[in-house]
C-alpha cells in the first residue's frame, strides 16, 4: 500500500476551474464522510493487522486497487465515494482535495489509534510516566503525523524531493516513539508486553508504507529531466 500514486496537481491550481464551490454545510458533511473513512480503515485494520500483507488486503477492502496507490495512476478520478459524499447532489461531484489520499487516511487511522492507547495509558498509569516522557512520547506522535500530511501536501504538488524529505522527519521521528516506548514502564509485565506489541504493529506498518512512498518518489526523480533523486 504505497500511494504516491494519488493524481496530484503540479503546483497548478488553476486546474479545476469547474468544482463547485461548496457551502460550509457541504463541506462539513464531506469532512464527516472523511472521518468515517478513516474509521472505516481502522476497523477493517484492528480485524485483520496480524494477518500477512495485511495493508495491501485493507487497500483492497477499501476500494484502492495497487494502481490506485502507486505513483502513476489516477486515485481521484477513481477513488470510491464517501458516504458523506454520497448524500449530497448525485450530480454534484465533490471538489479536490486530499481528504481522500490512501496515505492520509492510513496515517491519520493509525494515528488516531496511537494518541488514544497512549492518553488511555498515562490516565491510568500516572505514576508509572513522568511528565517530560509524557511530553516527548506525546510530540513525538505528533511531529511524525504533521510530517506526514506535509509530505502529501508536496506530493500533490509535483515536488517528489520535498515529499522525502518530510517522511524521513516522520520516519526520525517515529524512530524516537520507539525508543521512548521502551523507557516506559508498568508494574504488570503482562500488560507493559502486550501494549508495546500493539504499539509496534502500527508503527512497523507506518514505516513500512512511508518506505514505501519514498522508493516511488525516488523512481520519480530519476524519471525527471534534472535527475533530482531528493
Amino acid at each position: 500500500m504505497s500511494d504516491s500514486n494519488y493524481e496530484h496537481s503540479e503546483g497548478n491550481w488553476d486546474e479545476f476551474p469547474n468544482e463547485p464551490n461548496w457551502n460550509e454545510y457541504q463541506w462539513r458533511k464531506y469532512l464527516t464522510g472523511s472521518d468515517r473513512d478513516t474509521a472505516r480503515f481502522l476497523s477493517i485494520y484492528n480485524t485483520i493487522k496480524d494477518q500477512p500483507n495485511h495493508l495491501d488486503e485493507i487497500a483492497v477492502q477499501m476500494g484502492w486497487d495497487a494502481e490506485d496507490i502507486s505513483l502513476t495512476d489516477e486515485f481521484s478520478a477513481n477513488a470510491p465515494e464517501t458516504e458523506a459524499e454520497a448524500h449530497l447532489d448525485e450530480n454534484e461531484n465533490a471538489p479536490y482535495t486530499l481528504h481522500r489520499h490512501p496515505i492520509i487516511v492510513v496515517t491519520r487511522a493509525l494515528y488516531r489509534y496511537l494518541h488514544q492507547s497512549w492518553e488511555h495509558y498515562i490516565i491510568h498509569n500516572q505514576s508509572h510516566v513522568t511528565p517530560q516522557l509524557c511530553w516527548n512520547y506525546a510530540n513525538s506522535l505528533h511531529q511524525a503525523e504533521m510530517n506526514v500530511l506535509l509530505s502529501i501536501q508536496a506530493l500533490d504538488l509535483g515536488d517528489f524531493g520535498l515529499t522525502i524529505c518530510h517522511l524521513k522527519n516522520s520516519l526520525s521521528a517515529l524512530n524516537q516513539t520507539m525508543a521512548l516506548l521502551n523507557q516506559i514502564t508498568h508494574p504488570n509485565p503482562e500488560f507493559l508486553a502486550d501494549f508495546r506489541n500493539e504499539i509496534h504493529i502500527r508503527l512497523f506498518d507506518l514505516r513500512e508504507l512511508w518506505i514505501r512512498v519514498m522508493s516511488d518518489c525516488r523512481t520519480e526523480c530519476k524519471r525527471r529531466p534534472d535527475g533530482n533523486n531528493g
